[in-house]
Protein backbone atom coordinates (compact mmCIF):
# COMPACT_ATOMS: atom_id res chain seq x y z
CA UNK A 1 0.00 0.00 0.00
CA UNK A 2 1.40 3.37 -1.04
CA UNK A 3 0.29 5.46 1.93
CA UNK A 4 1.05 5.77 5.64
CA UNK A 5 -1.55 4.62 8.15
CA UNK A 6 -2.75 7.57 10.25
CA UNK A 7 -6.11 6.31 11.54
CA UNK A 8 -7.85 3.17 12.75
CA UNK A 9 -10.47 3.69 10.06
CA UNK A 10 -9.99 3.48 6.31
CA UNK A 11 -12.20 4.23 3.31
CA UNK A 12 -11.16 2.58 0.08
CA UNK A 13 -12.62 3.71 -3.23
CA UNK A 14 -12.97 0.71 -5.53
CA UNK A 15 -11.72 2.34 -8.69
CA UNK A 16 -10.50 1.95 -12.22
CA UNK A 17 -8.96 4.56 -14.48
CA UNK A 18 -11.87 5.90 -16.60
CA UNK A 19 -11.49 4.98 -20.26
CA UNK A 20 -13.39 6.29 -23.26
CA UNK A 21 -16.20 3.92 -24.22
CA UNK A 22 -15.98 1.86 -21.02
CA UNK A 23 -17.78 4.03 -18.45
CA UNK A 24 -21.49 4.86 -17.99
CA UNK A 25 -22.27 2.97 -21.20
CA UNK A 26 -26.05 3.33 -20.84
CA UNK A 27 -25.69 7.10 -20.70
CA UNK A 28 -23.25 6.97 -23.63
CA UNK A 29 -25.89 5.27 -25.80
CA UNK A 30 -28.10 8.35 -25.72
CA UNK A 31 -25.32 10.94 -25.63
CA UNK A 32 -21.76 9.96 -26.60
CA UNK A 33 -18.74 8.11 -25.26
CA UNK A 34 -17.04 11.45 -24.68
CA UNK A 35 -19.98 12.77 -22.67
CA UNK A 36 -20.10 9.63 -20.49
CA UNK A 37 -16.33 9.82 -19.93
CA UNK A 38 -16.41 13.44 -18.78
CA UNK A 39 -19.56 12.79 -16.73
CA UNK A 40 -17.78 9.97 -14.88
CA UNK A 41 -14.86 12.24 -14.05
CA UNK A 42 -17.31 14.88 -12.76
CA UNK A 43 -18.88 12.24 -10.49
CA UNK A 44 -15.43 11.36 -9.10
CA UNK A 45 -14.67 15.02 -8.42
CA UNK A 46 -17.93 15.55 -6.55
CA UNK A 47 -17.33 12.43 -4.48
CA UNK A 48 -13.79 13.45 -3.56
CA UNK A 49 -14.73 17.02 -2.70
CA UNK A 50 -17.17 15.67 -0.10
CA UNK A 51 -15.10 12.87 1.45
CA UNK A 52 -11.44 13.90 1.08
CA UNK A 53 -9.28 15.37 3.85
CA UNK A 54 -11.18 13.89 6.79
CA UNK A 55 -9.54 13.45 10.20
CA UNK A 56 -11.82 10.49 10.89
CA UNK A 57 -10.39 8.03 8.33
CA UNK A 58 -7.61 7.40 5.83
CA UNK A 59 -8.77 7.64 2.20
CA UNK A 60 -7.20 5.45 -0.48
CA UNK A 61 -8.10 3.84 -3.80
CA UNK A 62 -8.11 0.16 -4.65
CA UNK A 63 -7.07 -0.47 -8.26
CA UNK A 64 -6.02 -3.34 -10.51
CA UNK A 65 -2.68 -2.02 -11.70
CA UNK A 66 0.18 0.30 -10.89
CA UNK A 67 -0.71 2.30 -14.02
CA UNK A 68 -4.20 2.98 -12.65
CA UNK A 69 -2.77 3.97 -9.26
CA UNK A 70 -0.34 6.41 -10.89
CA UNK A 71 -3.28 7.96 -12.78
CA UNK A 72 -5.21 8.55 -9.54
CA UNK A 73 -2.08 9.88 -7.85
CA UNK A 74 -1.48 12.33 -10.69
CA UNK A 75 -5.07 13.50 -11.17
CA UNK A 76 -6.48 13.38 -7.62
CA UNK A 77 -3.45 13.06 -5.31
CA UNK A 78 -4.79 9.73 -4.03
CA UNK A 79 -2.57 6.94 -2.72
CA UNK A 80 -3.79 3.39 -2.65
CA UNK A 81 -3.70 -0.35 -2.85
CA UNK A 82 -2.90 -2.30 -6.02
CA UNK A 83 -5.07 -5.40 -5.93
CA UNK A 84 -3.45 -7.32 -8.82
CA UNK A 85 -5.88 -10.22 -9.01
CA UNK A 86 -7.73 -11.58 -12.00
CA UNK A 87 -8.27 -15.03 -10.56
CA UNK A 88 -11.67 -16.65 -10.99
CA UNK A 89 -13.83 -18.83 -13.23
CA UNK A 90 -16.04 -15.88 -14.23
CA UNK A 91 -16.47 -12.13 -13.68
CA UNK A 92 -18.41 -12.61 -10.47
CA UNK A 93 -15.75 -14.83 -8.94
CA UNK A 94 -13.03 -12.38 -9.99
CA UNK A 95 -14.97 -9.59 -8.26
CA UNK A 96 -15.38 -11.71 -5.14
CA UNK A 97 -11.65 -12.46 -5.00
CA UNK A 98 -10.83 -8.76 -5.34
CA UNK A 99 -13.03 -7.82 -2.40
CA UNK A 100 -11.66 -10.73 -0.35
CA UNK A 101 -8.12 -9.44 -0.93
CA UNK A 102 -9.01 -5.81 -0.19
CA UNK A 103 -10.60 -6.45 3.20
CA UNK A 104 -8.11 -9.15 4.23
CA UNK A 105 -5.24 -6.77 3.44
CA UNK A 106 -6.72 -3.72 5.18
CA UNK A 107 -8.02 -5.47 8.31
CA UNK A 108 -5.60 -8.35 8.78
CA UNK A 109 -2.34 -7.07 7.30
CA UNK A 110 -2.47 -3.31 7.88
CA UNK A 111 -4.49 -3.76 11.09
CA UNK A 112 -7.21 -1.19 10.46
CA UNK A 113 -10.05 -1.66 12.95
CA UNK A 114 -12.75 -0.69 10.47
CA UNK A 115 -12.75 -0.61 6.68
CA UNK A 116 -15.35 0.78 4.28
CA UNK A 117 -15.42 0.26 0.51
CA UNK A 118 -17.34 2.51 -1.90
CA UNK A 119 -17.49 2.80 -5.73
CA UNK A 120 -15.85 5.70 -7.52
CA UNK A 121 -18.83 6.99 -9.52
CA UNK A 122 -21.67 7.53 -7.02
CA UNK A 123 -21.36 11.23 -6.14
CA UNK A 124 -24.08 11.22 -3.46
CA UNK A 125 -21.89 9.72 -0.72
CA UNK A 126 -20.74 12.28 1.85
CA UNK A 127 -18.29 12.41 4.76
CA UNK A 128 -21.31 12.37 7.07
CA UNK A 129 -22.47 9.09 5.49
CA UNK A 130 -19.05 7.55 6.07
CA UNK A 131 -18.72 8.73 9.67
CA UNK A 132 -22.23 7.41 10.36
CA UNK A 133 -21.27 4.06 8.84
CA UNK A 134 -18.14 3.84 11.00
CA UNK A 135 -20.23 4.65 14.07
CA UNK A 136 -22.65 1.84 13.23
CA UNK A 137 -19.70 -0.57 13.17
CA UNK A 138 -19.31 -0.01 16.90
CA UNK A 139 -22.32 -2.27 17.51
CA UNK A 140 -22.50 -4.33 14.32
CA UNK A 141 -19.91 -6.41 12.48
CA UNK A 142 -21.08 -5.11 9.11
CA UNK A 143 -22.64 -1.98 7.69
CA UNK A 144 -23.85 -1.97 4.09
CA UNK A 145 -25.54 0.53 1.80
CA UNK A 146 -28.22 -0.65 -0.67
CA UNK A 147 -28.85 0.97 -4.05
CA UNK A 148 -32.38 1.41 -5.36
CA UNK A 149 -31.70 -1.11 -8.14
CA UNK A 150 -30.60 -3.86 -5.72
CA UNK A 151 -26.90 -3.09 -5.95
CA UNK A 152 -24.49 -1.98 -3.23
CA UNK A 153 -22.94 1.47 -2.71
CA UNK A 154 -21.10 0.80 0.56
CA UNK A 155 -19.56 -2.22 2.28
CA UNK A 156 -18.25 -1.82 5.82
CA UNK A 157 -16.51 -4.48 7.94
CA UNK A 158 -14.69 -4.28 11.29
CA UNK A 159 -11.92 -6.19 13.05
CA UNK A 160 -10.33 -9.31 11.60
CA UNK A 161 -11.71 -10.31 8.23
CA UNK A 162 -12.96 -13.87 7.78
CA UNK A 163 -13.09 -15.29 4.26
CA UNK A 164 -16.51 -16.11 2.83
CA UNK A 165 -18.36 -12.82 3.19
CA UNK A 166 -18.43 -12.36 -0.59
CA UNK A 167 -18.94 -15.97 -1.64
CA UNK A 168 -21.42 -16.60 -4.50
CA UNK A 169 -22.67 -13.01 -4.64
CA UNK A 170 -24.38 -12.15 -7.93
CA UNK A 171 -22.53 -8.90 -8.56
CA UNK A 172 -24.00 -6.24 -10.85
CA UNK A 173 -27.50 -7.66 -10.49
CA UNK A 174 -30.67 -6.87 -8.58
CA UNK A 175 -29.67 -9.63 -6.12
CA UNK A 176 -26.27 -8.24 -5.05
CA UNK A 177 -27.39 -6.61 -1.81
CA UNK A 178 -29.68 -9.49 -0.88
CA UNK A 179 -26.84 -12.00 -1.37
CA UNK A 180 -24.42 -9.93 0.71
CA UNK A 181 -26.90 -9.60 3.58
CA UNK A 182 -27.55 -13.36 3.55
CA UNK A 183 -23.82 -14.07 3.69
CA UNK A 184 -23.25 -11.72 6.61
CA UNK A 185 -26.38 -12.63 8.54
CA UNK A 186 -29.15 -10.07 8.88
CA UNK A 187 -28.65 -9.67 12.63
CA UNK A 188 -25.00 -8.77 12.10
CA UNK A 189 -25.67 -5.98 9.57
CA UNK A 190 -26.77 -2.38 9.88
CA UNK A 191 -28.40 -1.32 6.61
CA UNK A 192 -27.94 2.29 5.58
CA UNK A 193 -30.47 4.38 3.68
CA UNK A 194 -31.17 3.59 0.03
CA UNK A 195 -29.22 5.65 -2.49
CA UNK A 196 -29.55 6.13 -6.23
CA UNK A 197 -26.89 5.57 -8.85
CA UNK A 198 -26.64 7.53 -12.10
CA UNK A 199 -26.73 4.81 -14.75
CA UNK A 200 -29.36 6.14 -17.14
CA UNK A 201 -30.23 9.52 -18.66
CA UNK A 202 -33.62 9.17 -16.97
CA UNK A 203 -31.85 8.97 -13.59
CA UNK A 204 -30.23 12.33 -14.24
CA UNK A 205 -33.59 13.91 -15.03
CA UNK A 206 -35.35 12.34 -12.07
CA UNK A 207 -32.60 13.26 -9.60
CA UNK A 208 -32.01 16.80 -10.84
CA UNK A 209 -32.82 18.46 -7.50
CA UNK A 210 -30.61 16.03 -5.57
CA UNK A 211 -27.76 16.63 -8.02
CA UNK A 212 -28.24 20.39 -7.68
CA UNK A 213 -28.00 20.31 -3.88
CA UNK A 214 -25.29 17.65 -3.51
CA UNK A 215 -23.17 17.48 -6.65
CA UNK A 216 -22.04 20.94 -7.85
CA UNK A 217 -19.42 19.63 -10.30
CA UNK A 218 -21.86 17.24 -11.95
CA UNK A 219 -24.60 19.87 -12.03
CA UNK A 220 -22.29 22.42 -13.63
CA UNK A 221 -21.15 19.84 -16.19
CA UNK A 222 -24.75 18.97 -17.13
CA UNK A 223 -25.73 22.63 -17.41
CA UNK A 224 -22.78 23.38 -19.67
CA UNK A 225 -23.87 20.55 -21.94
CA UNK A 226 -27.52 21.68 -21.97
CA UNK A 227 -28.47 18.25 -20.67
CA UNK A 228 -31.72 19.39 -19.13
CA UNK A 229 -33.02 20.61 -22.47
CA UNK A 230 -34.28 18.56 -25.40
CA UNK A 231 -31.76 19.51 -28.05
CA UNK A 232 -30.08 17.57 -30.82
CA UNK A 233 -27.86 14.68 -29.73
CA UNK A 234 -28.81 15.06 -26.07
CA UNK A 235 -31.20 13.07 -23.90
CA UNK A 236 -34.85 13.40 -24.89
CA UNK A 237 -37.68 13.24 -22.41
CA UNK A 238 -40.18 11.32 -24.51
CA UNK A 239 -43.09 12.29 -22.31
CA UNK A 240 -42.66 15.88 -23.51
CA UNK A 241 -42.95 14.99 -27.21
CA UNK A 242 -46.23 15.48 -29.10
CA UNK A 243 -45.57 12.59 -31.52
CA UNK A 244 -45.87 8.79 -31.52
CA UNK A 245 -42.73 6.96 -30.40
CA UNK A 246 -41.70 4.08 -32.71
CA UNK A 247 -40.60 0.90 -30.92
CA UNK A 248 -40.11 -2.78 -31.72
CA UNK A 249 -41.14 -5.85 -29.75
CA UNK A 250 -39.87 -9.39 -30.20
CA UNK A 251 -41.85 -12.55 -29.48
CA UNK A 252 -39.05 -15.10 -29.09
CA UNK A 253 -40.11 -18.73 -29.31
CA UNK A 254 -38.42 -22.07 -28.78
CA UNK A 255 -39.50 -25.70 -28.47
CA UNK A 256 -38.61 -27.54 -25.25
CA UNK A 257 -37.62 -31.21 -24.98
CA UNK A 258 -41.30 -32.17 -24.67
CA UNK A 259 -42.20 -30.54 -27.96
CA UNK A 260 -43.97 -27.62 -26.26
CA UNK A 261 -43.62 -24.03 -27.45
CA UNK A 262 -42.18 -21.63 -24.91
CA UNK A 263 -41.91 -17.85 -25.15
CA UNK A 264 -39.37 -15.50 -23.62
CA UNK A 265 -41.08 -13.39 -20.93
CA UNK A 266 -39.48 -10.92 -18.54
CA UNK A 267 -40.57 -8.57 -15.76
CA UNK A 268 -40.59 -4.90 -16.72
CA UNK A 269 -38.33 -2.77 -14.49
CA UNK A 270 -38.27 0.96 -15.22
CA UNK A 271 -39.02 2.58 -11.83
CA UNK A 272 -37.61 5.95 -12.90
CA UNK A 273 -39.54 6.43 -16.13
CA UNK A 274 -42.47 4.01 -15.87
CA UNK A 275 -43.29 3.17 -12.24
CA UNK A 276 -46.91 2.31 -13.11
CA UNK A 277 -45.92 -0.64 -15.30
CA UNK A 278 -42.83 -1.73 -13.39
CA UNK A 279 -43.36 -5.30 -12.17
CA UNK A 280 -45.58 -6.37 -15.08
CA UNK A 281 -44.73 -9.14 -17.53
CA UNK A 282 -43.56 -8.14 -21.00
CA UNK A 283 -41.75 -9.33 -24.11
CA UNK A 284 -38.40 -7.74 -25.06
CA UNK A 285 -38.86 -4.35 -26.70
CA UNK A 286 -37.17 -1.02 -27.22
CA UNK A 287 -36.52 2.03 -29.37
CA UNK A 288 -35.32 1.86 -32.95
CA UNK A 289 -32.04 3.68 -33.50
CA UNK A 290 -31.69 6.20 -36.32
CA UNK A 291 -31.64 4.40 -39.70
CA UNK A 292 -31.68 0.99 -37.99
CA UNK A 293 -33.82 -1.74 -39.59
CA UNK A 294 -36.71 -2.61 -37.30
CA UNK A 295 -35.90 -6.33 -37.46
CA UNK A 296 -32.32 -5.66 -36.43
CA UNK A 297 -33.53 -3.44 -33.59
CA UNK A 298 -35.78 -6.23 -32.28
CA UNK A 299 -32.90 -8.72 -32.25
CA UNK A 300 -30.52 -6.19 -30.70
CA UNK A 301 -32.92 -5.17 -27.93
CA UNK A 302 -33.57 -8.82 -27.08
CA UNK A 303 -29.87 -9.55 -26.72
CA UNK A 304 -29.23 -6.39 -24.69
CA UNK A 305 -32.12 -7.09 -22.32
CA UNK A 306 -31.86 -10.87 -21.90
CA UNK A 307 -28.47 -12.00 -23.23
CA UNK A 308 -29.81 -14.35 -25.90
CA UNK A 309 -29.53 -14.34 -29.68
CA UNK A 310 -32.63 -14.74 -31.84
CA UNK A 311 -33.45 -14.74 -35.54
CA UNK A 312 -36.58 -13.19 -37.03
CA UNK A 313 -38.76 -15.78 -38.81
CA UNK A 314 -38.42 -15.70 -42.59
CA UNK A 315 -41.97 -14.47 -43.22
CA UNK A 316 -41.22 -11.33 -41.23
CA UNK A 317 -37.63 -10.90 -42.36
CA UNK A 318 -38.21 -10.27 -46.05
CA UNK A 319 -37.13 -6.74 -46.86
CA UNK A 320 -37.66 -4.85 -50.08
CA UNK A 321 -35.20 -1.99 -50.26
CA UNK A 322 -35.73 0.90 -52.64
CA UNK A 323 -32.70 3.05 -53.45
CA UNK A 324 -32.90 6.37 -55.22
CA UNK A 325 -30.34 8.32 -57.22
CA UNK A 326 -30.02 10.96 -54.54
CA UNK A 327 -28.78 8.31 -52.10
CA UNK A 328 -32.03 7.94 -50.20
CA UNK A 329 -33.03 4.41 -49.23
CA UNK A 330 -36.37 3.02 -48.04
CA UNK A 331 -37.01 -0.45 -46.61
CA UNK A 332 -40.42 -2.13 -46.89
CA UNK A 333 -41.45 -5.19 -44.87
CA UNK A 334 -44.40 -6.86 -43.14
CA UNK A 335 -44.14 -7.28 -39.36
CA UNK A 336 -46.13 -9.90 -37.49
CA UNK A 337 -48.30 -7.29 -35.83
CA UNK A 338 -48.67 -3.52 -35.47
CA UNK A 339 -50.20 -1.72 -32.52
CA UNK A 340 -50.55 1.80 -31.19
CA UNK A 341 -51.12 3.23 -27.72
CA UNK A 342 -54.09 5.59 -28.00
CA UNK A 343 -54.69 6.43 -24.33
CA UNK A 344 -52.65 6.09 -21.16
CA UNK A 345 -48.90 5.44 -20.94
CA UNK A 346 -46.56 6.76 -23.60
CA UNK A 347 -47.77 7.18 -27.18
CA UNK A 348 -46.00 4.11 -28.55
CA UNK A 349 -46.33 2.87 -32.13
CA UNK A 350 -45.07 -0.70 -31.97
CA UNK A 351 -43.88 -3.10 -34.68
CA UNK A 352 -43.96 -6.68 -33.40
CA UNK A 353 -41.85 -9.52 -34.83
CA UNK A 354 -41.66 -13.23 -34.11
CA UNK A 355 -38.25 -14.86 -33.85
CA UNK A 356 -36.64 -18.20 -33.07
CA UNK A 357 -34.20 -18.72 -30.21
CA UNK A 358 -30.68 -19.35 -31.51
CA UNK A 359 -28.27 -19.44 -28.57
CA UNK A 360 -27.30 -17.86 -25.25
CA UNK A 361 -28.06 -18.06 -21.53
CA UNK A 362 -30.73 -15.85 -20.01
CA UNK A 363 -29.53 -12.99 -17.81
CA UNK A 364 -31.04 -9.87 -16.30
CA UNK A 365 -30.35 -6.38 -17.53
CA UNK A 366 -30.65 -4.72 -14.13
CA UNK A 367 -31.36 -1.34 -15.71
CA UNK A 368 -34.48 -2.47 -17.58
CA UNK A 369 -35.84 -5.86 -16.53
CA UNK A 370 -35.94 -8.65 -14.01
CA UNK A 371 -36.23 -12.43 -14.16
CA UNK A 372 -36.25 -13.26 -17.91
CA UNK A 373 -37.55 -16.81 -18.34
CA UNK A 374 -39.02 -19.30 -20.80
CA UNK A 375 -42.76 -19.69 -20.23
CA UNK A 376 -45.11 -22.28 -21.71
CA UNK A 377 -47.97 -21.05 -23.86
CA UNK A 378 -50.56 -22.58 -21.55
CA UNK A 379 -49.15 -20.61 -18.61
CA UNK A 380 -49.16 -17.38 -20.63
CA UNK A 381 -52.76 -18.03 -21.68
CA UNK A 382 -53.74 -18.61 -18.05
CA UNK A 383 -52.35 -15.19 -17.05
CA UNK A 384 -54.04 -13.49 -20.01
CA UNK A 385 -57.39 -15.10 -19.18
CA UNK A 386 -57.33 -14.57 -15.40
CA UNK A 387 -54.99 -11.65 -14.67
CA UNK A 388 -54.44 -9.63 -17.88
CA UNK A 389 -53.54 -6.52 -15.88
CA UNK A 390 -50.31 -8.25 -14.88
CA UNK A 391 -49.04 -7.92 -18.47
CA UNK A 392 -47.75 -4.67 -20.01
CA UNK A 393 -50.46 -3.40 -22.38
CA UNK A 394 -48.44 -3.54 -25.63
CA UNK A 395 -47.15 -7.01 -24.82
CA UNK A 396 -50.66 -8.18 -23.91
CA UNK A 397 -52.10 -7.26 -27.31
CA UNK A 398 -49.22 -8.91 -29.19
CA UNK A 399 -49.36 -12.11 -27.12
CA UNK A 400 -53.10 -12.43 -27.66
CA UNK A 401 -52.58 -12.29 -31.42
CA UNK A 402 -49.78 -14.88 -31.22
CA UNK A 403 -51.96 -17.25 -29.17
CA UNK A 404 -54.69 -17.11 -31.82
CA UNK A 405 -52.30 -18.87 -34.17
CA UNK A 406 -50.82 -21.39 -31.75
CA UNK A 407 -53.61 -22.57 -29.44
Amino acid sequence: MTTNKTSDNVVIIFAKKPELGKVKTRIAEETSDEFAFEFTKACIMDLLQKINKSDYYDLIVGVDSLEDLEWFQKNYSLEGLVIKTGVGKNKQEVQTNKFEKIFATLLNVYKYKKAILIPMDIPFISEEDLVTAFARLEKKNFVHGPEVNGGIYLIGIKNLYKKGVFKNIRWSSSHSYEDLINNCGKNNVFSLKLKNDLNMPADILKLRDIIYHNCPVVFDFLNRHNYYFSIKDKYINYDDLSICIPVVSNIVQRTNNKGEIELLIQTRYKPSVDPENTGKFEIPSGLIKKYELAQEAAVRETQEETGIESEILNEYHEIIESKQKNGHSVAAFKPFYCQQQLEGDRAYLSLVFVSEYIRGELRENIIENRNPKWTKLKDIKKIIDKKPDQIFSLSLSALKEYLKLHT
